[in-house]
């Protein structure tokens, strides 16, 4: 089947399942919708899940920095992109400002953008200290010492963010369907992912574990749980 087909079964789908009582359907009405769309979803192997995704809205969001903070910030970016099921991508090394920018399923980049301000505020706040801590120190020493600690908290946030993704995603068959949906809309808007070059961490000043440590205590769960999120499957 097309996916312009499925596209129409879906619509005829949410149009049978929209016939309930509740929207001014009588019981006889609500029960012959209801076996239409059993016997529909049955015959073209579709789920009302599946239905209901293709009528939800894509967004973007896109972020520049002109900063630190920015050259390292598309590491937990990239894991957050893993954990909502969005695309990521970003400019360049040596492109300035950095762009970070998120596209999928309305929700999904909702959520990216939030745990993405959690990480950002959370390597700001170590930014600063670090700057209080080594005040004294010539600016160039002030400067390694900070980039180190950024690098110690980026890469932490990142493999915790990762961690967050089960290892087994229930509803694998959903996760296709809507994989396929975000790069079709990706083709469409002839955007095309290209992997970009990376450079190292400051791993060997002792700045680095210092912000290791900071990022081990970044609350991460505040922007992954609670009902409104689960409802939605972020975790698949």
């Amino acid at each position: 089947m097309s996916s312009t087909s499925r596209e129409r079964i879906a619509r005829l789908a949410r149009a049978l399942a929209a016939k309930t009582a509740e929207n001014g359907c009588t019981e006889d009405e609500a029960i012959s919708a209801a076996e239409k769309l059993a016997e529909m979803l049955a015959a073209h192997n579709m789920t009302l899940d599946e239905a209901m995704m293709r009528e939800q809205p894509f967004a973007t969001h896109r972020e520049h920095r002109e900063d630190a903070i920015g050259e390292r910030l598309w590491k937990p970016a990239s894991a957050i992109a893993l954990l909502t099921g969005s695309r990521y991508w970003r400019s360049p090394a040596g492109v300035w400002p950095v762009s970070i920018t998120f596209f999928g399923f309305d929700h999904e980049v909702e959520v990216s953008k939030y745990l993405l301000a959690i990480c950002a505020r959370s390597m700001e706040d170590g930014q600063r200290r670090v700057e209080k801590q080594h005040a004294l120190i010539n600016k160039d020493r002030r400067r390694s010492h900070v980039l180190a600690y950024l690098d110690g908290m980026a890469d932490t946030l990142e493999r915790r963010i990762r961690a967050l993704k089960p290892k087994e995603p229930t509803g694998t068959g959903l996760i296709v369907v809507r994989d396929a949906l975000i790069d079709a809309a990706l083709k469409d808007a002839n955007i095309q992912l290209r992997d970009t070059r990376a450079r190292g961490s400051r791993d060997f000043d002792p700045s680095y574990a210092a912000g290791a440590l900071a990022a081990e205590r970044v609350r991460l769960d505040r922007g992954v749980t609670g009902p409104e999120n689960q409802s939605k499957g972020l975790l698949r």
